[in-house]
This record gives C-alpha cells, structure tokens and sequence, in this order.
C-alpha cells in the first residue's frame, strides 16, 4: 500500500491510533466534540482511560480538515536498507507506519550540550549523563542522506541542539550544507554565542546561514526566569543589533514555547515587537508547550494550550486577527503541486496533518495598519481550484495553458476592495503569479519578506499522541545511523531521542575527562 492509498477520515467522531502513556503500547483513540472542543480518549488494559484536549475548537478543527492532502511519501536510503526503493517507514509499538510527507525541513542535533539549562528542554546533556555530539564525518554523511532523499530531496535543514552553535565544528558544518545546495540552511539557538561574538554570527552569515530561529519566549525577563531560569530579554536584544551590522542579514523567526500561566499573556506582546523589529525579524512560529513525563490530569487540564487557544490570544491581545484568518499548514499544498507539474519535477509539498500546525500572513501598511491575508484573498477558492488546475497540469503536454489559467485564477481570487492602501493590486498579484512560474523561489522570498509570518506547531505528548500526525510530519530529525524520523516520534511517545542518542553518545564523565572539565 502506497502513501496515496491512505485518506485521512474527515469530521467527527473519528477512531484514530494513540498509545498508553503510561506503558507507551499502541492503543485504539477516539477523537471526539464536547462542549466546542475537541478530546482525544484511549484506554490501556493495563493503565485505564485517559483523555485530553486535542483542539479547543471544534470549527476551526473542521475547517482545518478542508485543507488536508495527502503526500507521496519518502524514500530515503539508510544504513539498515539495501536500497531507497521503499517508502520510509517509523516504528510505534512494535508496528511499522508508513511515512506520507517529504521532508520539508530536517533537523539535525550537532550536540546536546548547551550553554544553559532550561527546565523545557527536549535535550540536556547534564541531566541525560552523555554527550551526544556526533564528529563531522558522521554530520555530513546526514546531510549526504538527506539530499538523496526521493521523490523529492530535502532542501532545507535546521541545525539544533542542544546549542549548535557551540559545536566544534559550527562554521564547517554550515559551509558543507551550502556545498550540497540546501536551499536553507537554519540555525536553532537561544542567541546567546551569536550576541557576545559578532564575528561568529558574521562567519555563519558568509558560510550560508540563511534563518536564525531564535528562541524567544518574552519581551520581560520575568518570563524567562520562570521558563529558562535565567534573564535572557537583553540577550535577544543585543543579537538583533549584531545582525543590523552586517551587510548581508539572514532573516529571523522568533520562537515562543508558550506555557499557560507563564507568558501565554504575552502572545500579542511578542507579535507587536517582532513587526516593531521587521527590518530583521521575518516571522513569529508559536510552539505551545508539550508535556513531558508523568503529569496528572488536572495538571494537565490547568497548563494545556492548544494552537486554537493562541488564535483566540492573538486575537484578543492585537486585535489584527480574528478566527477566519488563520488556515492550517497544507493549504498552500496545491501551490507546489502546481509548481511541480509546471516544472516536470517534484517540489517541496507541505502535506503535514490539517491539526498539526496553524499559520497566516500578515500585511502592515504605510499607515501602521495591519490586515491578514485571507482578508484579500478567497484562500478556499484558490486552493481548491489551483489543486484541480494541478491535477489537469500533470497530465498535459500544454503547460503554458495551465500557466495562463493560474494567472487567471490569482485574479478572480483577489477581493479587490479589501486590498490595503500599501499593497498595490497589480503588485500582489504579480507576486502570486511569480509563485506559478520558474521563477518560484524568488517570488516566494519576495511574498514572504513584505509581510510577516505568524504561525502555530503544537508538537505531540503522550496524552495527545496520533499517529496519523506522526505519519504525515514534515518535520524528520535525521539521525547518524542515516535514518528519519518524524519529530513528534522523535521527541514524544516512544521517544527516539533518548535511543538514537545514548547509542551515539560517551558519558558524561569521560567526555569531560578527554576536555579537561569543560562545562556542557
């Protein structure tokens, strides 16, 4: 069975699979309505019932299933394989599923040292007892991996940590990805080597760093000595006056972990700062915090936060959206569908689960008003009708037709009197039509640097674990066995990070012995 034989059941109830979080097996769930929300409900033989929040509102989780598209899977070759001709597959519970989404963005952990110690870290050296840190020899044959990747091989990696930047071999590692032609090439990091060292951040700028994906949890240090024990706001501050320095600036994603009852008030806040910060900062990725570790359910109930929830906070906070602005990621799916036909070959698909992630645009005119996209553009309409223009484009021999019939579409599907005063009609629409041409990566870079980006990932726990979102994750850590696996797999759940690490890694002791006492 391929990966397009797979359709994801639309509407609710719905069974789905989920595991014990207790004992971590497989077990059957039911996502279900009650009240305006949306539960996940599994029982374990062994552990009992358990339920949780899976979306805090029912009708932007329907809509979000209007969006959803199925991939054509991966093929990537690994240690273990005699060849890439099968589909890449992950194991929960002792069952193999198939991966249905290319990787559209690796992430690769040059180490899990780091220059602090967050109390909701995915990875820590100090409390793990080992140094994950795999040499460079082994980090390229990862990237090698990753670009051989079929149908479509991977064009943008995330290095992450831990803090990469303090890997030995940062500048190297950077250089090498440029070398394989990686479209993007992002660093994760909490700033703090690029803000004490402008040189570093300037060397990484010229090897290729193109993203700096900056955790950034708060415009007030009290939040971040509740979520990262220490004052970190001034930090984040000095970083962005180094990037303003140079000549060539990599463009920066700011990245809140949004915990309930810590900095969930300060959602609007860090928009208004990143669009008082646009001349560098290019977007706002939201990550509501997932539980690690045994937590009750009433813990549970009081510190969950769903992507729904910050649609409401960000609405309520800044008044510059409201609930019909925000489309789940697949949406722009049909756009690479239809590059890809017009080109005659695979592009980069975002056919992630419709619940995974929640995104929009947003336009900020001459006169400080901010307006969403959606508000000008009929984005069901397009993307309905793009993916049916795709659909015919593939099996033609009279691309240039479907390019015509594109262009026609972008118009009819701009609501012209809602265009704001600083976004002159003809001008947006050539972006757009730019998107359907040869010319697509341009255009996009150009779409997405007059407006900023604001969007939602919710990444799994083991009480809101699906493994229909583990299979259609477009997000893959890349391993040094030479192998991807879904982030919420990797990080969640059976939780592959502890098992990939411990097996490439040397205690923590010994580590510390060979570098004479040096502090992780």
């Amino acid at each position: 069975m391929t990966a397009r034989d797979y359709q994801l059941k639309k509407g609710l109830p719905k069974q789905t699979t989920s595991i014990c979080p207790e004992c971590k097996k497989l077990v059957d769930a039911v996502v279900f309505e009650r009240d305006g929300a949306v539960f996940i409900k599994k029982t374990c033989e062994e552990h009992g019932t358990f339920e949780d929040v899976y979306w805090s509102d029912v009708e932007l989780y329907l809509k979000a299933e209007e969006f959803a598209y199925d991939g054509i899977g991966v093929k990537a070759p690994c240690s273990r394989c005699d060849s890439n001709e099968k589909n890449a597959t992950v194991e929960i519970g002792g069952r193999q599923f198939d991966m249905m989404t290319n990787t559209a963005l690796a992430n690769i952990d040059l180490t899990n040292r780091c220059n602090m110690r967050c109390p909701i870290c995915f990875a820590n050296a100090n409390a793990a007892g080992y140094v994950y840190e795999p040499d460079y020899e082994t980090v390229v044959k990862m990237l090698e991996m990753l670009r051989a990747e079929e149908p479509i091989p991977c064009t943008a990696v995330q290095f992450s940590g831990g803090e990469p930047t303090i890997y030995p071999q940062f500048i190297d590692i950077i250089k090498k990805a440029r070398e394989l032609h990686f479209a993007q090439i992002q660093v994760a990091t909490n700033g703090i080597s690029f803000a004490n060292d402008f040189q570093l951040l300037k060397d990484a700028v010229e090897a290729g760093m193109n993203t700096i994906y900056l955790s950034f949890d708060g415009v007030s240090d009290d939040v971040y000595l509740q979520a990262r024990d220490r004052k970190m706001f001034d930090v984040k501050l000095r970083l962005l006056d180094n990037i303003r320095k140079l000549e060539k600036r990599p463009s920066v994603v700011l990245v809140p972990t949004i915990v309930r009852g810590i900095n969930d008030h300060q959602v609007g806040d860090i928009l208004k700062f990143a669009f008082e910060n646009s001349d560098v900062v290019r977007g706002v990725n939201y990550q509501p915090v997932a539980f690690t570790g045994r937590i009750t359910k009433e813990e549970r109930e009081k510190g969950r936060y769903t992507l729904t929830d910050l649609v409401n906070d960000i609405g309520s906070q800044t008044g510059y959206t409201v609930r019909d602005d925000w489309y789940p990621v697949p949406t722009v799916a049909p756009i690479s569908k239809f590059v890809s036909a017009i080109l005659g070959e695979n592009k980069v698909t975002f056919t992630t689960h419709p619940h995974c992630g929640i995104a929009t645009y947003l336009f900020r005119d001459q006169d400080g008003e901010v307006v969403p996209i959606p508000r000008f553009i009929n984005v069901k309409k397009f993307s309905e009708e793009l993916y049916a223009l795709a659909e015919k484009a593939e099996k033609s021999r009279f691309k240039g037709w479907y390019k015509y019939k594109a262009m026609r579409l972008i118009k009819k599907s701009i609501i012209k009197e809602n265009v704001p005063q600083g976004l002159k009609d003809i001008n947006f629409i050539n972006i757009l039509a730019g998107v359907m041409s040869d010319k697509s990566k341009t255009s996009l870079a150009e779409f997405s640097w007059k407006m900023m980006f604001v969007g939602g990932m919710h990444f799994q726990d083991d009480y809101n674990y699906d493994v229909e979102r583990v299979r259609r994750c477009a997000i893959h850590y890349a391993t040094p066995d030479l192998e991807i696996i879904p982030f919420c797999a990797y990080n969640g759940g059976p939780e592959f990070r502890a098992k990939v690490e411990s097996e490439h890694s040397v205690p923590l002791d010994e580590w510390k012995a060979k570098k004479g006492g040096e502090h992780c």
